[in-house]
């Protein structure tokens, strides 16, 4: 498992003197000896194989490996690995596996299988019956797949047959837990009679050796310890058991479940025959000593032969919308910017001998923003720029392959320039952080010798000949939560995002209701509801239907995608405000039913400061519903007061308003004095009030000595590895990723891309408690997954339960609000500003340029949907009058078989009464 060959070479001799009968050895070695010994170099992965698609290079690939086992005395390889890996955020098969695609999976693992076999070194196919479907590592927990039968047959169960059919030798059971194979609780297939016996056995007709996982995995030892996993694993029909963690213990139980019967003798009988037979076909009737005489010179031999020869063919240009290939030539201006890297790369060097005007950057893993800013900035000053990624991992562990905010933020501004290619040298499924990039050619792995090959592709002195294994972007979209963290550790079943490309997987029953709800999307937009849009629905975390319609704007010049930024408008009360004030009520540090003047002292001497919290929070304090401030920053013309504002920041005009726009820092205390001033004409009435969430922002202010971005940042958006969520987008994000929203004709008068929509929020320099904020569509839903999951996120607690239930439940005698959050009208069957199947414990909220998201703990249903219905102009209502938003609610709820819900009167009553 581990040290040099010369060792390894040493005690195997050692050992094999020491045995009786000559002992069967076996090595993880998917990639070579070097995945598991120093000084041994490393065979590519699966992931680049399965780009090359050549199975005689793969069978090259298995002889190669082969030999690298009989030099050392390994006579079972445990691989190939012919998991079917559909799941991005898989943490642990993932380069390992060839691909998604079943079909090419099982030729490529059979190529390799033959090229092991053929040198008479044993195959042994994992991991069954298929752990590519999971985003949980079973070292670690026990993972759960919620498959049918038949799903499995005709996915994951595939390639399996086809190797048994190839004649593989040995396959490798997986520790998962699969209800549709094995229904006993926290019985993995591993310990399952069911899985091994019944199934691959009698059903699948295997003959071969049957060898479990490794018993000391935590997906085993956390349920059966002290031996108790390899009583199991053998009674369900494994023949070798691999690292028991107590071998004396597992001894002991297994003798005596042969002595009293428990286990037939005949068992023990079948699997001392089917080794012993395995042992003389590796030719161990025979065996001599190995010689250890330069046995790592040995073991290398093949490699970097074999490595030049898969980049050359692996090397995948995924797109070139750019035609930067096409383009570049040794007269241009060329930049060259190493990501990762503080020093000359192999690609870089081999750039350099061919073209001489190249320039060098380096973004090594300590960068700061602002050192990426500067070279991003400095970008435009040549003809072609190569961004070469470096020195990745091989999973996404809890830090994006190894990139970090700083570089992420970067490639996805300069991946979106037209003078730009993105080359990735590591794992494809980085590319989710950037997949609105123009130009991307992937590596897979990061060595001198694939850069070589790399470099030879953008020099056009080769061509890449590779195609991509798996998908990390979806029509130019990202199918994971990008660039969202990707957690190291789930705990199955878990309510966290995560795709399926299943829907009955979640639960779909009425796949039509979803092909009828793209068709009204399509009519919306054909119809001018809005030139483009985002709709995700998930439940129970799985996100069955994720979709980008249309475009950013009208004129159809760029395409909406899964990471396209909306201005959320009055989505920010619940997505900012209402949870910073969850969490400062949960703290003790804000209390309900103290007033603002209890927490600003400005209020105090005026008629708010008796205004109660709770009735602010639930509209009902009296407030006006708006003041059009900027009508006062307007003259006659409808342009902006020449006293009121600068093109370009300055002493006392620093606030930003729009492009070219900074307003004078002291109409911020004009704003504040006519709040103060206004009347509470609206008492005993629930009045929807923008107003109240000026007082809310500002109380969340006095009280953590923070401004509501930086808090919200600091408390729920950075710990749950949320990225596309901010306000002032403008400030960290090309326009190119944001839709945007009115052409402002007066007022501001241009087209208003990443500030702010709503003018009073505009005047506070776009951080404001009731708009602001700017999201895609996963960050959104994300956050309302945690209030879901009861303030829970990523392993992290953000609230208790009861805060959660407070604030979402219906609150008040006189509407149908909740705390901060909306809420289904209690109506039997009209749900008002949600679907009318939601539940009655569904909350959530609308924004006025054409947003919404909606939680139900009853469904497990998130809901959101985000469009620019104000572009070009905020007078198009047609989204209201068509009842878009609650129409796609219905159509989501309707094909997960969810009628009409008529309980929400009832459940009105019992929730205001406190029941």
């Amino acid at each position: 498992m581990q040290g040099n060959a010369p060792h390894q070479a040493t005690l195997t001799n050692v050992y094999q003197h020491m045995a009786q009968t000559p002992l069967l050895i076996g090595m993880d070695a998917e990639w070579g000896i070097g995945m598991r010994l120093d000084s041994v170099k490393s065979f590519p992965r699966q992931m680049m194989l399965g780009a090359t698609n050549d199975t005689d290079l793969v069978f090259r690939i298995g002889l190669a490996i082969a030999a690298q086992c009989k030099r050392l005395g390994v006579h079972i390889d445990f691989a190939p690995d012919i998991d079917v890996n559909n799941n991005p955020s898989n943490p642990v098969i993932n380069s390992r596996s060839f691909g998604e695609n079943k079909m090419k999976v099982a030729r490529l693992g059979i190529a390799y299988m033959r090229g092991l076999q053929s040198s008479k070194v044993i195959a042994c196919a994992k991991h069954f019956p298929g752990h590519g479907d999971t985003n949980v590592d079973s070292h670690q927990d026990l993972p759960l797949i919620p498959k049918s039968l038949a799903q499995l047959d005709t996915l994951e169960l595939f390639p399996f047959k086809q190797l048994i059919t190839a004649g593989l030798k040995s396959i490798m059971v997986a520790h998962l837990e699969v209800p549709a194979i094995e229904q006993g609780e926290h019985l993995p297939t591993t310990l399952s009679v069911n899985a091994v016996t019944h199934l691959l056995k009698n059903q699948m007709g295997f003959r071969g050796l049957v060898i479990s996982d490794a018993l000391n995995m935590q997906a085993l030892t956390k349920y059966y310890p002290d031996g108790e996993a390899a009583l199991k694993a053998f009674e369900a029909g494994n023949d070798i058991l691999l690292m028991s963690p107590d071998v004396p213990a597992a001894l002991t139980k297994i003798k005596n479940a042969l002595d009293n019967g428990m286990i037939p003798q005949t068992t023990l009988e079948t699997s001392v025959k089917k080794i012993l037979a395995a042992k003389y076909d590796a030719g161990l009737n025979t065996w001599t000593d190995i010689d250890t005489t330069n046995v790592t010179n040995d073991l290398n031999q093949y490699v970097d032969i074999m490595r030049s020869q898969v980049a050359k063919a692996a090397i995948t240009i995924v797109k070139d919308d750019n035609q930067l290939l096409r383009k570049v030539n040794e007269n241009m201006r060329i930049g060259y910017i190493g990501i990762n890297a503080a020093a000359p790369t192999p690609l870089y060097q081999h750039l350099q001998d061919e073209f001489y005007n190249v320039s060098a950057h380096w973004l090594p893993k300590s960068s700061s923003a602002d050192s990426a800013q500067k070279i991003l900035q400095s970008l435009s000053k040549y003809d072609a720029v190569i961004v070469a990624i470096h020195n990745l991992n091989f999973t996404a562990g809890n830090n994006y392959y190894g990139l970090s905010d700083e570089a992420i933020n970067f490639l996805q501004q300069a991946g979106c320039k037209n003078n730009v290619m993105v080359v990735l040298m590591g794992n494809a499924y980085a590319m989710q952080y950037f997949c609105g990039a123009n130009s991307v050619m992937v590596g897979y792995e990061d060595d001198s010798l694939t850069e070589v090959a790399a470099a030879n592709v953008l020099l056009k002195k080769a061509k890449a000949k590779g195609k991509l294994p798996v998908t990390a972007c979806l029509n130019g979209m990202s199918v994971c939560p990008a660039p969202g963290k990707l957690p190291v550790v789930l705990k199955e079943p878990s309510n966290e995002l995560r795709n399926t490309l299943y829907p009955v997987d979640a639960g779909v029953v009425e796949q039509k209701a979803l092909d009828r709800l793209d068709m009204f999307m399509a009519r919306n937009i054909a119809d001018g509801v809005f030139p483009g849009c985002r709709v995700l629905a998930a439940k129970n975390g799985i996100v069955f239907y994720d979709k980008a319609f249309g475009y950013l704007k009208y004129d159809k010049k760029q395409k909406v995608d899964t990471n396209t930024l909306y201005d959320m408008a009055s989505c920010t009360k619940v997505l900012a405000t209402t949870i910073s004030v969850m969490r400062l009520y949960e703290q003790g540090k804000l209390d309900l039913d103290k007033t603002i003047g209890d927490y600003l002292p400005k209020a105090r001497g005026t008629n708010k400061a008796g205004l109660k919290i709770r009735d602010v929070l639930l509209h009902q304090a009296g407030l006006k519903g708006w003041i059009p401030f900027y009508k006062q920053v307007d003259d006659e013309d409808g342009k902006f007061k020449t006293n009121l504002y600068r093109k370009f920041p300055e002493n006392g005009f620093t606030i930003p308003v729009a492009r070219n726009i900074y307003l004078r820092n002291d109409f911020i205390d004009t704003m504040w004095n006519e709040i103060y001033a206004s009347p509470l004409d609206n008492m005993g009435k629930m009045v929807y009030s923008d107003l109240d969430f000026y007082f809310m922002a500002a109380i969340v202010q006095q009280i953590t000595g923070k401004t509501l971005d930086k808090y919200t940042e600091d408390e729920f958006y950075k710990p749950m590895g949320l990225k596309r969520i901010t306000y002032n987008p403008i400030n960290k994000f090309d326009t190119s990723q944001m839709a945007p929203t009115e052409q402002e004709i007066s007022f501001r008068n241009q087209l208003l891309y990443g500030y702010v929509h709503d003018q009073g929020a505009a005047l506070l320099g776009g951080v404001a408690g009731h708009a602001g904020i700017f999201a895609s569509a996963h960050d959104v839903a994300a956050i309302f997954q945690m209030l879901m999951n009861k303030g829970v996120y990523g392993n992290k607690r953000y609230f208790k339960p009861a805060t959660v239930d407070l604030f979402t439940n219906y609150n008040s005698k006189i509407s149908h609000r909740g705390l901060g959050f909306d809420k289904p009208l209690p109506e039997d069957d009209n749900g008002g500003p949600a679907g009318d199947r939601c539940s009655p414990l569904a909350f959530g909220h609308q924004g006025f340029t054409g947003t919404c998201v909606w939680a139900d703990p009853a469904t497990g249903i998130v809901f959101v949907f985000l469009s620019n219905r104000v572009n070009p102009s905020g007078a198009n209502t047609k989204i209201n009058k068509l009842n878009v938003r609650t129409v796609a609610q219905d159509y989501i709820y309707e094909s997960l078989g969810i009628p009409v819900n008529h309980d929400r009167p009832e459940a009105y009553k019992m929730q205001v009464a406190g029941k």
